[in-house]
């Protein structure tokens, strides 16, 4: 039996594997193959460097990228005829994916994930220019990615106060204080309060709020547009608590933030 590379190697023009995958002729590309294996490899740079949350590895996996942007092989995905903006958001809904998946190996709750995943795939299909795509769209995703795993990795942690961590990350809508914690993970609550200051920086209210600030910050990028809508999301029983606390952490109201975000 013949291999892809045999294949490749074998036929020419209107037979070529890429052309075939493509449904598109495309001169004076190379080899195409080469071009899928780059592809490849690039994408296993980028899982690297989001899943170790490395800005500086990012940085060289960008500009290795960046030299081939203009090339319709670039995101290594078959060419829909005549559909670039089309063809480019479908490698960037895979990216988008990989950039998840690489999250989840660096130890990101399911939460924070889920939400900019989610905000991403709004902003990739809202496009309307590969410019956009590449130029805002795909440095902002893949920042903020490698961002979230520096910032929320859990792999850092003690086995229990990991597992905190993650509960916290997927509880925010409930009241989460160093008392019900500690029953809920059978340890003592004294144990419990040192422990987590000692590993995290934070006490247990300091560390819950910072989280809902930072699901909420999320929640706003991904359209949600009332305060009042992500101050019930996140378990608050006021807006003008959530609006305080809010304001504490990032030194903007919501309000102000929201404007930002329009502008």
């Amino acid at each position: 039996m013949f291999g892809v590379k045999w294949v490749a190697e074998n036929f020419k023009s209107s037979t070529n594997l890429y052309d075939l995958l493509s449904e598109d002729g495309i001169d004076n590309q190379g080899n195409s193959i080469n071009f899928i294996e780059k592809s490849m490899e690039r994408d296993k740079l980028l899982i690297q460097a989001i899943q170790s949350g490395n800005r500086d590895m990012l940085e060289d996996v960008t500009k290795i990228a960046g030299l081939e942007q203009n090339k319709g092989y670039y995101y290594g995905n078959p060419i829909l005829k005549g559909e670039p903006l089309r063809t480019r958001k479908n490698g960037m809904i895979i990216r988008n994916t990989l950039c998840r998946v690489a999250g989840e190996l660096g130890g990101v709750a399911a939460i924070y994930l889920h939400l900019v995943f989610e905000k991403y795939a709004i902003q990739i299909e809202q496009a309307t220019t590969t410019d956009y795509l590449e130029h805002v769209v795909t440095p902002n995703m893949f920042a903020e990615y490698c961002d979230l795993v520096a910032n929320y990795s859990t792999l850092k942690y003690s086995p229990l106060i990991k597992e905190i961590v993650i509960f916290i990350g997927n509880h925010l809508r409930e009241e989460l204080n160093v008392s019900n914690l500690a029953a809920t993970f059978h340890v003592n609550s004294s144990h419990l309060a040192r422990k987590f200051k000692k590993e995290t920086g934070y006490t247990i209210s300091e560390y819950v709020n910072h989280q809902k600030i930072e699901a909420a910050k999320l929640l706003f990028q991904g359209g949600e547009v009332t305060v009042g809508e992500v101050s019930e999301k996140l378990g608050y029983n006021s807006n003008s608590y959530f609006s305080k606390i809010f304001k504490k952490i990032t030194g903007k109201s919501p309000v102000v933030y929201l404007k930002s975000l329009h502008n």
